[in-house]
């Protein structure tokens, strides 16, 4: 055992003076006897074993200390199967404990995720990654850290079979490897990578190297998921060049590369755009057309400039089409973990000890698997403040806080109780979470603006992060003023009555720090008769504006200014247009019964009956009918069982439309498989899909829309 702790001391040395040596312990000896008697873990080689099952860390997930456990649940179901059945069954058993929720974006240990029943997906596949290793599969996580296609990002895992890497969904059980709802996403991808801890020496088996961050090298995957080639990139000598996608509508990072001693630097990505940076300097890469790109300094875009960031395009590089009886399959296991899985949740919660504390009956019902700690915590005795402690808490801390820590900061911020107004107090002294930083008893410092504001709190000072921008505001006066002195300005955004502008949807603005363009917080809610009113600290600024159309391609826009301290300005956003030939760029659709040589162009719609968006629609295609019905398409709705065209709304539009053609399909399948192929949400519907006479999809969006109806015509009008 001596042995693996060496490894984890090396390879994690921040974890390694963060975390009790106990929990290291525990690891090691627990990888030692699946290295004593696994087959499958005993036939890796060593630097397979440390890094893909002694490992306690996937990701930047919080540690916690649950290989044992997940051993208990799952050896039974493994231990007579073949790693690839076994590494089908682990992901079963994920399935029943754990499903997707969005949440902030502080990581959770794989051990909350267990008992708090769900995950973001970097969560889920932490959990997925961590139940492998703890039955001796070598396994990690893989990540396509911004997709370019759509805004978002995603991660998922890959078990080491037979020698070979495979893939899978984490918590999203499938009937073979190598298949996710992401495979037609991944084959989009400009970068796909996985992560090592410590020195590695095996490439073949990790992959090529692209940079180091912190205790973690990362690896470069993106040739297993989609076409790419081999890009070549000029800065200066030994300078850092960040690899950025037009993502949210800002510049975001995939990878952080550094030239050699000539400036120069090679690396194997998808084939889209890139937008790259080093310092000042910068350069666009289109890769459809290019092979590199030299970084240099821009002349400044004082004006709105328009430029275009074109995404990759999709290629089947991992085809995993299920037949009849994979889909029944599919779908009974994932009904019946589900059930297994809210079964377990409803059991953490006591009726009985919840009614002792009606008035924090959510606070306990949010903990989950964590009931025990927060009502231990609240039921110590009556001082109120215990309440207002839990309540300043996000809920993910109250899934995986203790009480112990909680008494912590209750006695250490109670001496300052009476100094403020209870809200300031309760927010910015009392609570003892900054960021997404671990939580801890602050006994030792910590680093940056989140360590000042741990510093100020144990004073008693009321302290956070500014939202715009993360510098430290402190309590003074009866405000919050910034702890270092600054100038300011003012700017006035403006847009027209008709335009809709969603922040880090389809505009951003970034201020130049002297190294680096920094990300700003702004809201949506602070919008008046058209106008957006923000103080800013005097610099330069960057803005950009994006219209992402359906096939994932984005025409945007750039302006930068300069504010001055106490000047005011005022700037219009402008949105770039586009027309419906811009709109319309055929894919061909992932389900056989759908694609084919069709006469005609159709309009095919997935309706949930009764649901508002789906009224909308509905009412929408009613007040267009005589325009649809002088087209020369066949219309299809897509329902989920017999009966559903009884629906009022529906009926009455049946009533006067009888040439729609109505299809019972195993409608959850499908629309999974159409929107997830075509880059849309598939928990959206009504999905709408405008087919071309070559059994494409030309044209698709989802959920609720104005204007749908009338742009779906359009599009249906240019097909026939």
């Amino acid at each position: 055992m001596d042995q693996e702790l060496t490894f984890i001391r090396q390879a994690l040395p921040e974890d390694w003076d963060s975390y009790p040596q106990s929990l290291f312990e525990a690891f090691a000896a627990h990888s030692h006897m699946l290295r004593q008697t696994v087959p499958w873990c005993a036939s890796l080689s060593r630097e397979a074993y440390e890094q893909y099952v002694l490992c306690p860390r996937v990701n930047d997930e919080d540690l916690s200390d649950h290989r044992a456990l997940f051993y208990s649940h799952l050896w039974n179901r493994v231990k007579d199967l073949s790693q690839e059945e076994a590494a089908l069954e682990v992901n079963r058993w994920c399935h029943e404990q754990a499903s997707y929720q969005a949440q902030d974006d502080r990581t959770a240990s794989p051990l909350t995720v267990y008992r708090c029943g769900s995950g973001r997906c970097g969560e889920e596949s932490a959990f997925l990654v961590s139940a492998l290793r703890a039955v001796g599969l070598a396994a990690r996580q893989v990540y396509a850290p911004r997709w370019s296609h759509c805004d978002d990002n995603h991660a998922w895992v890959e078990v080491l079979c037979e020698g070979k890497w495979r893939f899978l969904g984490a918590c999203e059980p499938e009937p073979v490897l190598d298949r996710g709802w992401f495979n037609t996403a991944a084959s989009r991808a400009m970068l796909v990578h996985s992560r090592t801890f410590g020195p590695v020496a095996d490439l073949a088996l990790h992959g090529a190297p692209l940079d180091r961050q912190g205790q973690a090298l990362y690896h470069n995957q993106t040739a297993r998921y989609a076409r790419t080639k081999t890009y070549t990139f000029q800065a200066g000598p030994w300078e850092t060049i960040t690899l950025e996608v037009l993502n949210e509508s800002r510049f975001c990072p995939i990878a952080v590369l550094t030239a050699d001693e000539t400036g120069r630097v090679q690396v194997e990505l998808g084939i889209g755009d890139l937008h790259l940076s080093a310092g000042e300097k910068e350069a666009f890469c289109h890769g459809q057309t290019e092979d590199g790109a030299e970084l240099t300094l821009p002349s400044p875009c004082t004006d709105w400039t328009p430029f275009d960031f074109r995404a990759p395009q999709d290629a089947p590089v991992n085809p995993a089409p299920l037949d009849q009886a994979q889909r029944q399959e599919r779908a009974a296991v994932l009904a019946a973990g589900t059930a297994k899985r809210q079964a377990r949740m409803a059991g953490y919660f006591d009726e009985e000890q919840a009614q002792n504390y009606p008035q924090q009956r959510e606070l306990l019902q949010k903990a989950r698997g964590n009931f025990r700690e927060i009502y231990a915590f609240l039921s110590k005795d009556n001082d109120p403040l215990r309440t207002a402690l839990l309540s300043s808490l996000s809920d993910k801390d109250l899934r995986d806080v203790t009480a112990q820590l909680l008494e912590v900061h209750l006695e250490r911020a109670r001496p300052w109780a009476d100094r403020y107004p209870a809200e300031i107090f309760r927010r910015f002294v009392l609570c003892p979470r900054v960021a997404f930083e671990r939580l801890t008893d602050w006994s030792v410092p910590q680093p940056g603006v989140v360590g000042e504001v741990i510093a100020l709190r144990q004073q008693g000072v009321p302290a956070l992060l500014r939202p715009l921008d993360g510098a430290v505001l402190v309590w003074q006066n009866g405000k919050f003023v910034p702890k270092e002195p600054e100038e300011c300005g003012k700017v006035t955004f403006r847009k027209t009555p008709v335009e809709r502008f969603f922040y880090r949807q389809n505009w951003s603005l970034d201020f130049w720090t002297g190294e680096m363009w920094k990300p700003l917080r702004l809201t949506d809610r602070a919008w008046h008769k058209n106008k957006l009113n923000v103080t800013l600290p005097a610099g330069r600024y960057r803005m950009l504006t994006a219209l992402r159309l359906p096939a994932g391609d984005q025409f945007a826009n750039r302006l930068e200014f300069t504010l001055e301290a106490e000047q005011e300005q005022e700037i219009p956003l402008v949105l770039r247009d586009c027309s419906v030939d811009d709109l319309i760029s055929p894919r061909d659709l992932p389900l056989a019964e759908l694609g084919g040589t069709h006469e005609k162009a159709a309009l095919l719609l997935w309706l949930e009956e009764g649901a508002e968006p789906t009224e909308h629609i509905l009412n929408e295609l009613s007040a267009a009918l005589p325009a649809f019905q002088a087209l020369d398409g066949d219309v299809i709705f897509f329902l989920r069982r017999p009966g559903a065209e009884q629906q009022a709304t529906l009926a009455g539009l049946l009533d006067k439309w009888p040439q729609v053609q109505l299809v019972y399909p195993e409608w959850g399948y499908q629309v999974e498989t159409v929107a997830r192929h075509l880059g849309l949400d598939p928990d959206k519907p009504p999905l709408a899909v405008v087919r071309d006479q070559e059994g494409r999809a030309a044209y698709a969006c989802c959920g609720y829309q104005v204007g749908a109806a009338d742009l779906l015509r359009r599009v249906l009008e240019q097909l026939v």
